[in-house]
């Protein structure tokens, strides 16, 4: 991945297209992307490796992602595709777990990339907007869980 350094407006702009944080004021958009850096990878590169206790999570501005996850006979299988305005990465911002899955870039993808570090940094500075972001990721997190109960019940 390739850090891009952009001015907070533009950061504020690249967050509020992506639709993702609708339920945040323009002014919390402009707080929020303090703690955020901008990165880009290019098609084919791998962003999250399966394994890995690197902590942080990506909100995607364009492009999209697949994440992978290596099977019994040790064979990539995609899991699913990640596209604009979707996030990945983020269960390693509440557990410090490895990494359950792979992820690369299934085209040119930029995106909006939070550590654990920041996150800890925003809730000390801003604990407000912390805990409206700690919200909506376990939000995202349980809704993802459900779905994936659902898909579940159906091998079992």
């Amino acid at each position: 991945m390739e850090n891009i350094n952009l001015p907070i407006g533009k950061k504020a702009e690249m967050l509020d297209k992506t639709n993702w944080a609708d339920e945040f004021s323009w002014k919390e958009i402009e707080n929020l992307v303090k703690y955020f850096h901008v990165a880009k990878a290019a098609a084919g590169a791998t962003i999250i490796n399966e394994g890995e206790h690197d902590a942080y999570m990506c909100i995607i501005a364009e492009g999209s992602v697949s994440v992978i996850k290596e099977n019994m006979a040790s064979q990539n299988k995609i899991l699913s595709t990640v596209k604009k305005g979707k996030t990945f990465g983020e269960m390693t911002l509440f557990d410090g777990e490895a990494r359950s899955a792979s992820v690369k870039a299934a085209e040119q993808t930029v995106m909006l990339v939070l550590t654990r570090d920041k996150l800890n940094l925003l809730l000390e500075e801003s604990p407000k907007l912390g805990i409206k972001l700690l919200h909506k990721l376990g939000t995202l997190i349980s809704q993802r869980l459900r779905m994936t109960s659902g898909m579940l019940i159906d091998y079992i």
